[in-house]
């Protein structure tokens, strides 16, 4: 069985929309009021190798430093911010139940009682980079002792998903699981899958829609993040009117419309296996 199994979840895609080039923020999830700031600093230095610093070039702690973790890395300022209440308005639960990958979710979610706010600044000329530094201390983050799960602007992952996604960056790869996720589009008669966290990079999202009758959402899902990696790995902007392919024969037509699955303008790319 595929990834996303023999039946798939309906859904579309609408939390605030996710517009803001550079912006990464996300929560940790907690089920107990408690979080270990000396763990998280000693975690991240075990794990990346990375010593974050709460004091500037004099030794002056930095200011916004206490129980906020507030430490700089380079030309990045790590923030860790703990509240002591959960997510309101149950919007966390709402949007575990859009993750087809973990049964359980809203259950294990509705059990939270507090969060961690994790935040990059800084950076802005190497978004990809700052983008990886993000994933880093969501993946510390997540080793605190009550965390149980992590959600980002309409994706909630489990920790042991965000954590099997980051696996990528040990060969170098950049974490793109951990950055867009891939939803399922379906309506009476379409299917298809559409990114989601596109636009923290500066590029439109995607989606990749055919006839609902006898899709393969995983060989889409595969297509769609061919595309994706080229786009960030490269830099390019795709544009409506446009072709991309595979080979120099392939050419396959972009369109820039109303999303489907997604708030907002998308680029829909005509599907090649």
């Amino acid at each position: 069985m595929g990834l996303f199994g023999k039946k798939k979840k309906e859904e579309h895609h609408e939390p605030e929309e996710q517009d803001h080039v550079g912006s990464f923020n996300g929560f940790v999830l907690l089920n107990a009021e408690e979080w270990d700031k000396e763990k998280f600093i000693a975690d991240f230095k075990e794990n990346w190798g990375i010593e974050l610093s709460e004091t500037n070039e004099n030794g002056e702690k930095l200011e916004g430093a206490g129980e906020l973790l507030f430490a700089q890395t380079g030309a990045y300022t790590v923030v860790v911010g703990y509240i002591g209440t959960p997510i309101p308005d149950g919007e966390a639960e709402h949007w575990a139940g859009a993750n087809f990958m973990w049964k359980e979710a809203v259950e294990v979610v509705s059990t939270h009682k507090a969060q961690l706010i994790v935040s990059i600044f800084g950076g802005d000329d190497n978004l990809l980079e700052k983008g990886t530094l993000f994933v880093k201390a969501v993946c510390t983050a997540l080793k605190q002792d009550h965390a149980i799960a992590f959600y980002d602007d309409g994706i909630v992952f489990s920790p042991q998903q965000y954590l099997d996604f980051s696996e990528m960056m040990e060969d170098g790869s950049y974490p793109i699981l951990n950055w867009i996720w891939y939803g399922i589009f379906a309506d009476e008669k379409r299917a298809g899958i559409y990114t989601y966290g596109m636009r923290r990079f500066g590029k439109e999202e995607m989606e990749v829609i055919v006839d609902r009758e006898n899709v393969d959402l995983n060989a889409i899902r595969g297509f769609l993040l061919n595309i994706t990696s080229y786009v960030l790995y490269e830099d390019v902007t795709l544009k409506d009117g446009e072709t991309i392919g595979f080979s120099a024969e392939q050419k396959l037509k972009i369109t820039l419309g109303p999303g489907l699955g997604v708030h907002g303008n998308t680029l829909k790319i005509e599907y090649g296996e």
